[in-house]
């Protein structure tokens, strides 16, 4: 018999099984995203029923099968209980899950990415940050993250430092002298290039601290919906759902 192990991390997902029990996808900060079941968590006096619901971060006791982990205890530090509370905000939220649940690869652990869910799950929480910004920063710190970071600190052309437009074919920007014999591009202003500079290289703890003027804010929003939609092309339910409601 295998002994039980720890494992710290973000409920991504929690599904029902059978009349009483749950699946449940983990991100976890030792083995990345798991997936473990949660024997009689849907019962109304089951011990498990606060640990298996979703966004809840903490710590999970697991045991460990041949194809998935069984949920055995744990302690929850973080219920997130204001992105419950909202409906937008569970919309946003569990965007940001499904996003890692299709992003992250089974038992491969990266801090970064459990980190990165949980600044945002946090950010939701600040009303003096615009979920719309909370978006678009998330998106593209997840591609960063995941390597597939936007070329955005010199021209993709020449390497020149300055640059003054958006290029989504070469997946990063142009200067100005390649601009003009370059199609499909978007120039930019400084503001908004530097704050996609910033979102990119930031760390995770100062990278929901700002926000922008509805002029940068929408040159900013352009830009990441085409880069992140070119890397990502699933459809996720959870935008069609946050769709309706905005």
């Amino acid at each position: 018999m295998r002994d039980k192990i720890d494992l710290n991390g973000i409920v991504l997902s929690s599904m029902p099984v059978g009349d009483y029990d749950k699946r449940l996808v983990l991100l976890t900060k030792e083995r990345g995203k798991i997936t473990a079941f949660a024997r009689g968590a849907r019962k109304p006096n089951s011990p498990y029923l606060g640990l298996s619901e979703p966004f809840n971060f903490g710590t999970f006791s697991l045991m460990e099968g041949f194809d998935a982990y069984r949920l055995v205890g744990g302690e929850v530090k973080e219920y997130f209980l204001d992105v419950k509370n909202d409906i937008e905000g569970i919309c946003y939220g569990t965007y940001f899950c499904d996003v890692m649940e299709y992003l992250n690869v089974d038992g491969i652990g990266d801090i970064n990415m459990l980190n990165l869910l949980y600044v945002s799950l946090r950010a939701l929480m600040n009303p003096a940050i615009p979920n719309a910004l909370i978006r678009r920063i998330f998106e593209l710190k997840v591609l960063a993250i995941d390597g597939e970071a936007m070329a955005a600190f010199s021209c993709v052309k020449c390497g020149e430092k300055m640059v003054t437009a958006f290029y989504l074919a070469g997946d990063g920007m142009v200067c100005d002298t390649c601009c003009a014999g370059t199609p499909q591009v978007k120039r930019l202003s400084q503001s908004a290039i530097y704050t996609i500079q910033y979102i990119i290289s930031t760390s995770l703890d100062k990278l929901y601290t700002f926000q922008l003027t509805d002029d940068v804010f929408y040159e900013v929003d352009a830009v990441v919906e085409r880069y992140f939609n070119k890397h990502v092309t699933k459809k996720f339910n959870s935008l069609e759902i946050l769709s309706s409601l905005t």
